[in-house]
């Protein structure tokens, strides 16, 4: 049995794309169903078992330790650390400050990377841990199906088999996308990859993307699966309505 026990929640953007929902509120903390959209991430990670959260923070971060604190406090069952991220360079560097900041928690075979505006049912990361323990490759990769309009500004994935996945192609230009499935920001990833988030480099967006040392490791032997799951709804300001 392979547990993920460690997750990093990537919480460090500005959410340009909400303002100016986001000018006061990191996104992050967004409400939805009159509690934070972080809540519900939480809460599934708690029913997956995973216990240990790193919080990657950024825009607002006082707000975010603030809450985390309070988490904590009603909470008993998950340790939340928070990290900064000095500089938005990119997913793979905010991954890279919370394997450095607390290291002894990743000591175990596997942790969870996952963005934190999605809208996540409970099911949804007991689902994706489930998939992880019953297959032998060394990544699980939450997939969902898009129109092809909307690929350009995701991803898409290359496979093989039964979602056997060779790379990740982030923003594929338009036509050129190998496949119809986009990846979710929710990856699980082995230690052996950790050396690999430390050495991304700016990709041509000019960030250091975790889907680049995703590729390296695939390159380099490892090996990959993807899951399709229930697309996990975003944080619209229709939802404060």
């Amino acid at each position: 049995m392979r547990e993920t026990t460690t997750a990093v929640l990537l919480a460090a953007g500005r959410g340009k794309r909400l303002r100016p929902h986001t000018d006061h509120t990191p996104k992050p903390l967004l409400p939805w169903q009159r509690r934070p959209t972080l809540d519900w991430i939480l809460d599934s990670l708690q029913s997956a078992g995973v216990s240990r959260i790193v919080l990657v923070t950024g825009h607002l971060e006082a707000q975010v330790r603030a809450y985390a604190v309070s988490r904590m406090k009603s909470n008993t069952t998950q340790e939340i650390h928070c990290t900064v991220q000095p500089t938005l360079d990119g997913t793979a560097g905010a991954v890279s400050c919370a394997l450095k900041d607390k290291p002894q928690w990743f000591n175990d075979d596997n942790f969870l990377v996952t963005a934190t505006d999605y809208l996540i049912a409970p099911g949804f990361y007991p689902e994706l841990l489930n998939f992880h323990q019953q297959h032998t490759a060394d990544i699980s990769i939450s997939l969902k199906s898009v129109p092809e309009s909307e690929l350009g500004s995701r991803s898409s994935v290359a496979y093989h088999g039964d979602f056997e996945i060779s790379e990740v192609v982030e923003k594929p230009a338009a036509g050129t996308a190998p496949s119809p499935y986009s990846a979710n920001l929710i990856y699980i990833l082995p230690a052996a990859l950790i050396e690999l988030v430390h050495e991304a480099r700016p990709s041509v967006r000019g960030e250091k993307e975790i889907q680049s040392a995703v590729n390296a490791y695939l390159s380099n032997g490892g090996t990959a699966k993807g899951v399709l799951q229930a697309t996990p709804d975003e944080w619209t300001p229709a939802l404060l309505n």
